[in-house]
């Protein structure tokens, strides 16, 4: 029987086997592969989350007077990259339609952009505007992205894996 008049209970009748850790049984051994299928879609995650933070560096480096509040973005564009990762994984291609399109049109204009600064003969209005639309799709892709992923786990959420007993 525990002794609660000492300032911390000790059972000294079970001490010698309850708290030695030899007799707990060991965790399963888990594999690289099966490691890696667990953890693929956050891992994809977050190289989409790469992508879209340098995609959004990219858009705000054109402009000469840097408006530094789009920096703030980048917690909606890390949730949106894993949340994309996240549904390609689990193969809701059709909840990433409209997204996907989004980013394509990002993307677009993030090269438009680009071609843009690197030419000498294009002006500051076009590349203004290619950033500006890229800056927007963007952001419309992140929003998107995070109501797929809410609309998709509310209706269809994730399973947790049976346990292995």
């Amino acid at each position: 029987m525990a002794n609660l008049t000492v300032p911390a209970p000790v059972e000294s009748e079970k001490s010698t086997w309850i708290h030695d850790r030899s007799q707990r049984p060991k965790a399963p051994a888990l594999s690289r592969l099966f490691l890696a299928k667990r953890w693929a879609g956050f891992a994809l995650g977050l190289v989409i989350s790469v992508g879209l933070t340098a995609m959004l560096f990219s858009l705000r480096d054109s402009w000469h007077n840097h408006r530094e509040w789009l920096v703030t973005v980048i917690p909606v564009l890390v949730i949106a990259g894993v949340g994309l990762g996240h549904l390609a994984m689990r193969g809701k291609f059709s909840a990433l339609a409209v997204p996907i399109g989004f980013f394509f049109l990002a993307l677009l204009f993030t090269i438009l952009d680009l071609v843009a600064d690197h030419d000498g003969g294009t002006s500051m209005t076009a590349r203004d505007t290619y950033s500006i639309l890229g800056g927007i799709a963007l952001g419309f892709a992140a929003v998107s992205t995070v109501i797929a992923l809410l609309w998709t786990e509310l209706r269809d959420p994730t399973k947790a894996p049976t346990p292995e007993l």
